[in-house]
């Protein structure tokens, strides 16, 4: 009680210094259905599936999804973007990864620079009208002001982490004042979905099988192998700070995972308030908080 008096205070102050008024865009869902599909491995077959038959549901992408040639086939209605990493760059990076600071510290980061600006050149090259969700502390960086010159719909978003009685969330969440904390861009791009016209929200590609990808070395430095459908090889890297400060510690890996997964709590009660479903379609993964449905449904006929 003491505790979610205090968070909805601390909350309050939060969304009157960071939040902005945001326009939703009208989204028509014919179907009353999402798929969001997530970037692991395991989506290939949802994908191949629907690349033959259009699937009951109106397609929610993220991240570097776009850098597959299966974007410009099965054309999704929604797309999301969360991490900084995504926009905090100049023209200058954006024509070439190389020149990226970080490349400094990680010069494997040109790669991920480079699939950054892959799947920004899709966004911008689509011509069905995407809408796509964005931070809006990221509304005027180089390369969303270059998305606005394009066939895009932005959706800015305000990301105000936001706690407390269960009343006060609901309230913040459905006016987008405010958002659980989302650790990755799937617990993003969910909260967004609940508050769409659907009914229900159909999950793929939802490994999240992080821990198995972990390696120590010998120097006790983190290590993480990182695999997703649209890639050949995984991505090994190091897991070090942005900012330099140095090392990822295990201890902190392992925190994240836990918030992700109290993210994953957080949106079923407000689907529950929404009364909306939440139906994971990934098979096996590490996702334990929403019903398990078999992707098939979205196949059969209406």
């Amino acid at each position: 009680m003491i505790k979610d008096l205090f968070d909805t205070c601390l909350s309050l102050v939060k969304i009157a210094i960071k939040s902005r008024p945001v326009n939703r865009i009208a989204a028509n869902i014919p179907s009353q259905q999402v798929v969001i599909i997530g970037n692991g491995p395991s989506a290939k077959d949802f994908l191949e599936k629907a690349k033959i038959q259009q699937p009951n549901a109106t397609l929610f992408a993220v991240n570097k999804f776009a850098i597959d040639p299966v974007f410009n086939e099965i054309k999704p209605e929604f797309y999301l973007l969360h991490d900084a990493d995504f926009f905090d760059f100049t023209q200058a990076v954006y024509e070439n990864p190389g020149l990226h600071p970080r490349t400094k510290l990680k010069p494997e980061f040109e790669v991920w620079q480079s699939q950054i600006n892959q799947t920004w050149e899709r966004l911008l090259n689509q011509t069905w009208g995407i809408t796509l969700y964005i931070p809006n502390q990221y509304k005027n960086t180089y390369i969303v002001k270059k998305a606005k010159t394009k066939q895009i719909n932005i959706q800015t978003y305000n990301y105000t982490v936001t706690r407390g009685f269960q009343f006060f969330k609901n309230f913040a969440f459905n006016h987008s004042l405010g958002m659980p904390q989302c650790q990755n861009v799937i617990n993003a791009a969910i909260f967004h979905a609940l508050l769409l016209p659907v009914k229900s929200i159909y999950c793929c590609g939802l490994d999240h099988d992080f821990h198995r990808n972990l390696i120590v070395g010998p120097d006790n430095q983190v290590y993480e192998s990182v695999s997703h459908f649209y890639t050949a090889e995984a991505f090994k890297h190091p897991l070090i700070h942005a900012d330099g400060s140095g090392k990822v510690f295990l201890r902190q890996v392992f925190s994240n995972l836990s918030k992700l997964h109290t993210s994953y709590f957080e949106l079923s009660k407000f689907a529950a308030h929404q009364n909306i479903k939440i139906l994971n379609i990934t098979p096996g993964g590490f996702v334990d908080e929403f019903e398990r449905e078999n992707a098939e449904v979205l196949f059969s006929k209406l």
